[in-house]
């Protein structure tokens, strides 16, 4: 991806569906469909305006087998993916929605350097993310702001006590 934000995503025949990853610029998605044979296996939505970069499979095929420092790329892109898709199935099946929250609060106040973060999708994005429902989250931000962990302002979230919401991330309960 050279600019913009996609999702990639499976639904179910109902209609639900689950993001399995939010690609930024500088990453490469879609390398099953052309290591494995078949079509893409889940879908993409754009999230933003984005522009992608699309690589015919055989052009791509022999610029790896021309270049090793490019399959060692691609092997450390897809283990990347790989650990980072297990973190969220452990997530998913051990962890109670209070914990995963708190986690991601936490991640994402890494990544803003700041314990300030401004929410970059809705509530029922980040429920998808979170492998819950709107309500679920919206409960559990409320418990954290009743206990003067977090404050939150539209899209704003401050963490206010980053030991107690680590605490949660560890397994506390609120």
């Amino acid at each position: 991806m050279l600019r913009g934000s996609v999702r990639v995503y499976k639904a179910s025949p109902e209609g639900r569906e689950h993001t399995l990853h939010r690609i930024k610029p500088g990453q490469i998605f879609a390398e099953a469909a052309v290591f494995h044979g078949n079509k893409y296996p889940a879908n993409c939505q754009a999230l933003l305006d984005s522009t992608v970069a699309f690589f015919p499979k055989a052009d791509f095929v022999r610029l790896i087998e021309s270049s090793p420092q490019m399959s060692l790329k691609m092997i450390a892109s897809m283990a990347a993916f790989l650990r980072d898709f297990n973190q969220t199935i452990e997530m998913l099946s051990l962890k109670e929605v209070s914990v995963r929250l708190a986690t991601w609060l936490l991640n994402a106040a890494e990544r803003a350097h700041s314990n300030q973060i401004t929410l970059s999708m809705s509530k029922g994005d980040l429920a998808d993310v979170l492998g819950t429902v709107n309500e679920t989250v919206s409960r559990n931000l409320r418990k954290m702001i009743d206990l003067k962990i977090i404050t939150v302002d539209n899209r704003e979230i401050a963490i206010v006590d980053r030991a107690r919401l680590e605490a949660i991330a560890s397994g506390e309960k609120i």
